[in-house]
């Protein structure tokens, strides 16, 4: 399981929601943000390094809301940063020891396409698999 997959299966357990699968639908996605749902929220790698990297990996989480909406994508964009920010410890299920230091947090990225208003947040994230 790669890293990206490990932080949005941790946001699952934090009850961020739900991850999607192939077998299931669900709002928390990594690598790509699919056009449907309308509401969700997508890990993405700006630098994965690699286990033990002093610089440790970079991502960006965003989050998107419905048409017209902007308070709940930039409220749960927030709430991530609260459950992310000085995290010590394993990754939800089976993931690697972490430490995450928050970049920024609810940037504004404006509208997609469909209207919709997207935020991002990024972090830093010192790892280790055993």
């Amino acid at each position: 399981m790669n890293l990206l997959e490990q932080v949005a299966r941790h946001l699952e357990f934090v009850g961020i929601g739900n991850m999607a699968t192939y077998e299931e639908a669900g709002d928390i996605y990594y690598g790509y943000l699919p056009d449907k749902p309308e509401s969700a929220v997508c890990v993405f790698s700006s630098d994965s390094a690699y286990p033990g990297s002093k610089d440790g990996a970079r991502i960006q989480i965003y989050t998107r809301g419905v048409v017209g909406d902007a308070k709940t994508p930039y409220e749960l964009a927030c709430r991530i940063t609260d459950e992310l920010r000085g995290y010590m410890g394993f990754l939800a299920g089976d993931g690697p020891d972490v430490q995450i230091e928050v970049i920024n947090s609810a940037q504004g990225m404006g509208l997609d396409s469909s209207g919709r208003h997207i935020y991002s947040s990024n972090y830093r994230i010192l790892y280790c698999d055993y």
